[in-house]
């Protein structure tokens, strides 16, 4: 609109066919890439940053395996890790048919050339990935009872696709950046629709989008996602998602449900839907550690206290804290910054106007949270009900240590005499993953040891506490590392425990893992004593220095005989 372009035929120029070709393309790249409008929409959309907090929340791209689906399924089986489940191997049919489309898929080309798709022809003389792609393979709809597996199966899938431009994602954190990225570009006076501008934002950041737990309960999120994924998948994305119903029931009995429906129609046909039918919830099988106690009284109360107490005694400044988010102050009632650690009641959490971003904040900023005083809950309370089941979702997704005191264990907490069928089916995955919080396998991976502080903690403790030769820690660095260590927070060290610290510290002093089961028992008996089955805590503060000495150790590095 602000060049006035005069066309000029080659008949008119004495040229060589050669020469007008040169000049034609000369012409339409500085068209293209060097005449840049500056107007406020483009000014505004450019200054936002490059990657949505979904994507910067999340643990990032992961590592490509080389394999199948059904291939990794096969060989986590033969080591023990999983049982082969029938309907997860039914399953496993589509999700291997899925991973062969998409392999052979060319997806839309990114703005920032993040595609192999396409030359640098088709960048001049294209479209700028603002047409609508053909021939995208089907995604796929997994849904099922809670624990049989579904994210499982879609996180293997999501490891073996050979792309950068893929996001994995909870849905609660996919509609907060989608309510984000609409406020920001109103916030930037840019007027008319905003969703064609944030369909291109995504579709530049990822064409492999995969959902976990995906729902609909708000009438604004029900017509915001009608229009966004019809959009989306125009322009060629490829969707995989779970959830524990079919897309005929999403946003069942809802307000206005009818203009909800036709994105469920558009769904079943851009989606394979299967119902993965296992009879089993693998959570509710780990051994159990003594993180959620019940019920209400004196006892429990005082177990609570103590514990917060030691995991936070090396800092002095245990107090209320606060944390910012977007303008706002969240109360923290207690809590440490340095160990990580803040209490909460019930009450503060989930009796109060709190949402989604509010606990994933919350989440961000401690790697193990208290939440006390958690009463048996009815329908007349079915907005705490609603905040409690999106605060679990939130620790369970960021792999949070929970520590719960409650009045009934997590399958009697919710008294199912009726209410919001949604809720009611909500509940069910909570109280499966409160289950599987307490497991020993998910505390072994969950808290400090999943953030990546613990990279630092450790490179701080053995990095800078060397006296000459020898290692010297304070008596606080030996707790942090008591703190990490300790999964189940319940005072004592077993032997795995000990050895899952062996191995990391091993990366640190000695740059590798390899620990022969010899030099496992040998280390431990260090720590306990040949005669004792686990490490109390005075026994680790005496004995760790005598330990890192061993690990550092030549013996150690050479190996024993047969150490891998």
């Amino acid at each position: 609109r602000r060049y006035k372009i005069t066309s000029v035929s080659p008949k008119s120029v004495n040229l060589p066919w050669s020469s007008s070709l040169l000049l034609t393309l000369t012409a339409t790249v500085l068209l293209k890439y060097m005449i840049r409008p500056s107007s406020a929409w483009v000014a505004a959309l450019r200054s936002r940053p490059s990657l949505p907090l979904w994507s910067r929340a999340l643990q990032g791209i992961r590592r490509f395996s080389g394999k199948s689906p059904r291939q990794i399924y096969s060989e986590l089986v033969a080591k023990g890790r999983l049982k082969e489940d029938p309907s997860q191997i039914e399953a496993l049919h589509l999700i291997e048919d899925l991973h062969t489309a998409v392999t052979k898929y060319n997806p839309p080309s990114s703005k920032e050339g993040k595609s192999s798709g396409g030359g640098w022809l088709s960048s001049i003389f294209g479209s700028g990935g603002s047409s609508s792609v053909r021939g995208a393979p089907r995604g796929l709809y997994l849904y099922g009872g809670v624990g049989c597996g579904k994210t499982m199966l879609m996180d293997m899938f999501f490891d073996c696709v050979e792309s950068e431009r893929k996001r994995r994602v909870h849905f609660h954190a996919f509609m907060l950046d989608l309510h984000k990225r609409m406020h920001e570009l109103r916030s930037a006076d840019i007027k008319g629709d905003p969703i064609p501008h944030i369909t291109q934002e995504i579709i530049d950041e990822c064409w492999l989008l995969c959902f976990d737990e995906f729902q609909v309960t708000d009438i604004a999120d029900a017509l915001i996602m009608r229009r966004l994924f019809d959009s989306l998948w125009e322009k060629g994305l490829v969707m995989f998602c779970t959830s524990n119903r079919p897309p005929s029931d999403l946003y069942y009995n809802g307000i206005q449900r009818e203009l909800f429906v036709p994105f469920i129609h558009e769904c079943e046909e851009r989606c394979h839907v299967h119902h993965l039918l296992s009879p089993t919830d693998y959570r509710l099988m780990g051994t159990q550690a003594s993180v959620y106690v019940s019920p209400l009284n004196k006892s429990t109360a005082h177990f609570a206290d103590q514990l917060f107490k030691r995991l936070t005694k090396t800092d002095p400044g245990v107090s209320p804290k606060e944390v910012e988010l977007r303008g706002r102050t969240l109360q923290v009632s207690m809590g440490s910054f340095r160990n990580g650690v803040a209490k909460f009641t019930f009450q503060e959490l989930c009796a109060m106007p709190k949402g989604a971003e509010d606990f994933i904040a919350i989440c961000e900023k401690f790697h193990t949270i208290f939440v006390l005083d958690v009463p048996r809950l009815t329908r007349n309370e079915m907005n705490h009900v609603r905040r409690f089941i999106t605060l679990v979702d939130a620790m369970y997704e960021r792999r949070v240590k929970a520590v719960i005191t409650a009045d009934a264990s997590p399958l009697e907490l919710l008294q199912s005499d009726g209410g919001p069928e949604d809720e009611l089916f909500a509940f069910d995955r909570t109280v499966s993953r409160l289950t599987e919080m307490q497991s020993l396998e998910y505390l072994a991976n969950a808290g400090l040891k999943s953030s990546k502080s613990l990279t630092s903690i450790l490179g701080g403790i053995l990095g800078s506490s060397t006296d000459g030769n020898n290692i010297k820690l304070s008596s606080d660095q030996k707790s942090d590392l008591w703190d990490v260590y300790d999964a189940d927070l319940n005072g004592e060290m077993t032997i795995l425990e000990a050895e899952d610290m062996m191995r990391d510290i091993c990366v640190k002093l000695n740059g590798y893992t390899h620990l022969s089961e010899q030099q496992v028992s040998d280390g431990y008996d260090l720590l306990s004593g040949p005669t004792t089955s686990t490490v109390s805590i005075t026994e680790f503060q005496a004995n760790l220095e005598a330990l890192l000495e061993f690990l550092k150790s030549a013996e150690c590095q050479g190996g024993y005989p047969g150490n891998d």
